[in-house]
């Protein structure tokens, strides 16, 4: 009987960019490469690199364009998708930035949640523009909207529900 070993040798590792190659296709219409292996819930692609589990959108600019260059704040630089698919994984859809630079893109897509696409989000947008014309004590119309007076000062002085 012959012995067999669920682990390769060393001497048979694919390298990076085969592993990597195989598991994308491209979409002829919108011509993202569409990560098909292991995804984060956020829909990113993810795939091993020595020993650790990295985004292959990351992996991909790393391997076109070089290492990523560190960056200041705490997630270092972002590489960002023109294309805003999560699993595209075309290094010419990608471009690097802050995390600044991501929430900005982000907000300029229309891709983030304000008001009350927001879940926990206790008013809607009505009682916000009504708010902000009602001249009665902020305690007072905290309490009609089951609400914090600090909330009630925010929407007044509109440094929350900005958008409106």
């Amino acid at each position: 009987m012959r012995e067999h070993s669920l682990r390769r040798p060393n001497s048979t590792k694919v390298p990076l960019l085969k592993r990597f190659s195989a598991k994308y296709f491209v979409d002829d219409k919108t011509g993202c490469w569409l990560w098909t292996a292991c995804k984060h819930r956020q829909g990113y692609g993810m795939i091993k690199v020595n020993r650790k589990m990295e985004m292959s959108h990351r992996v991909s600019w790393e391997l076109q364009n070089g290492p990523i260059p560190k960056g200041e704040g705490y997630h270092g630089t972002c590489v960002l998708h023109k294309c805003d698919t999560p699993a595209c994984v075309n290094p010419s859809h990608l471009f690097l930035g802050t995390n600044a630079d991501n929430a900005a893109d982000m907000v300029s897509k229309g891709r983030h949640k304000a008001g009350e696409k927001m879940s926990n989000s206790k008013l809607k947008e009505a009682d916000v523009l009504l708010i902000r014309d009602d001249p009665r004590p902020g305690r007072f119309l905290a309490k009609v909207y089951g609400v914090s007076p600090s909330l009630i000062w925010s929407v007044k002085r509109r440094t929350c529900w900005v958008h409106l």
